[in-house]
């Protein structure tokens, strides 16, 4: 699959990020900013879209299960006891699961509260640990894997259609640069309290959906589950979670560098042939893209190039040369020298270790 396929931000609502981004929209700023709406909503797909590429380019050798959300409607009616409709469900008491060692990417979100035991799992490249009285959101696409459960795991687990989703959030403007925040921290640790309020909440949404002659059903659960995460943002406000503002011309040049440099890494590593396409001096180019993600635009040039070698000396029997041939480096011994530039070490001792 080529890497600027993986690029749609109206049909991947949210997919993994990477924490090496900052947070970057200040809610109360823009609430008084024309299309402020609008530009905050691109602002997290942006964000998710360059996590997906990258983790896309990290994984795209080895083999990933994808998971729709038919598939966990009907994992749930067989394993677990489930409430359901056609765009969410509550599983109300999930306990051990067998992922037999299986990279998994849901193509649905996931809010799960444990409520006793613990798991630790690998999500988007990055370790975590879930214990009692965690929350763990899971944003559609995120990669999932060496998850290890505790014999006595039990937590509640609410599921939901990516499209409901879309509709749930996307006019709630003040709630997303914390969404953004959960893609990079997605475990929030609550107190009693906290704990109390997330499971009222499951509890009034296993409500709704044992209520199919509502007359306003699904209105009710959008209802509800947006409550749900007004407070789960709540929570983080509280935590002091803060969020930055940004220049509106610079998201647009790092969204555009983005889109670009997801098409022309493997052939173009040169600031000025990008700045070029965007008719802007590389100075110019590497302000804004530092103003907005925290990285100069060559420092993104390499993340992307030095992620693409890895997972190729990973996940692949080419050979240094070969390689080098597929990235259009003038040669082999060129290609060495950018690697242990940045990862100081040979290829050959990256593919070893």
């Amino acid at each position: 699959m080529q890497i600027a396929e993986v690029i749609s931000f109206l049909c991947n609502f949210a997919a993994p990020f990477f924490t090496l981004l900052p947070l970057e929209a200040n809610p109360e700023s823009l609430l008084f900013i024309p299309n402020g709406e609008l530009r905050l909503v691109r602002s997290l797909l942006l964000h998710s879209t360059v996590g997906s590429l990258i983790l896309q380019i990290n994984m795209r050798h080895r083999q990933i299960y994808r998971i729709s959300f038919r598939m966990a409607q009907r994992f749930s009616s067989i394993h677990s006891e489930a409430r359901n409709t056609d765009e969410v469900f509550v599983i109300e008491n999930i306990q051990q699961m067998k992922f037999n060692d299986r990279i998994i990417q849901p193509q649905f979100m996931t809010l799960c509260l444990c409520k006793q035991g613990c798991a630790d799992f690998v999500l988007n490249g990055v370790a975590h640990h879930m214990e009692e009285g965690d929350l763990l959101l899971l944003f559609v696409d995120c990669i999932l894997e060496k998850v290890q459960c505790s014999s006595d795991l039990v937590a509640t687990v609410l599921v939901q259609e990516m499209e409901f989703v879309q509709e749930t959030l996307m006019s709630m403007l003040r709630l997303w640069p914390f969404l953004i925040h959960l893609m990079r921290q997605p475990i929030l640790h609550l107190t009693a309290e906290a704990q109390e309020r997330v499971r009222l909440n499951y509890e009034l949404l296993s409500l709704r959906l044992r209520q199919p002659q509502h007359t306003f059903r699904r209105e009710a659960l959008v209802a509800s589950l947006q409550a749900a995460y007004f407070d789960v943002c709540d929570l983080l406000r509280r935590q002091g979670i803060g969020v930055q503002p940004t220049s509106v011309r610079a998201f647009s040049i790092f969204e555009q560098f983005i889109r670009i440099l997801s098409k022309e890494y493997v052939k173009h590593r040169d600031v000025s042939w990008y700045a070029n396409e965007l008719t802007i001096t590389s100075k110019y180019l590497s302000d804004a893209v530092k103003m907005v993600s925290g990285r100069t635009a060559s420092s993104w040039i390499n993340v992307f190039v030095m992620t693409e070698i890895k997972s190729m000396l990973r996940n692949t029997d080419l050979n240094i040369k070969e390689i080098a041939e597929e990235l259009h480096f003038p040669n082999q011994s060129l290609l060495g020298k950018y690697f242990r530039k940045y990862a100081a070490m040979t290829p050959s001792e990256y593919r070893k270790v």
